[in-house]
């Protein structure tokens, strides 16, 4: 696997660790003092999105434009958070996915 598959397979785990906790456990939200609906949907909406960028780990070994694009938007989508829980899933896609994205720019100059 390639630097941005990793960056973006690690980012996207600790997305999905990060939502699934928030999810799960009561006490996480209480500390965040937050235990609104619109907390949970915002909290959910990462969930999926960092689905996504775990798709787009995978998907950029063979399609590295498809794959940083969904990585880049997983990031993007993933800022919605409230909880600064997500600063590094969110740099760690976003890092992966744009440096498919640049490599992927720069092997068809070549």
């Amino acid at each position: 696997m390639k630097v941005e598959g990793l960056l973006g397979f690690l980012g996207a785990a600790l997305g999905i660790g990060f939502s699934l906790m928030v999810l799960t456990i009561p006490g996480i939200s209480q500390a965040l003092e937050e235990e609104s609906t619109f907390f949970y949907l915002l909290t959910l909406g990462s969930l999926l999105l960092s689905a996504v960028g775990l798709i787009g780990s995978f998907v950029v070994a063979h399609k590295p434009r498809l794959g940083g694009a969904m990585m880049v938007a997983a990031a993007i989508g993933c800022t919605m958070s409230v909880s600064l829980m997500f600063l590094v899933p969110i740099v760690l896609l976003a890092v992966g996915g744009l440096i498919a994205l640049v490599n992927y720019e720069e092997g068809l100059t070549e």
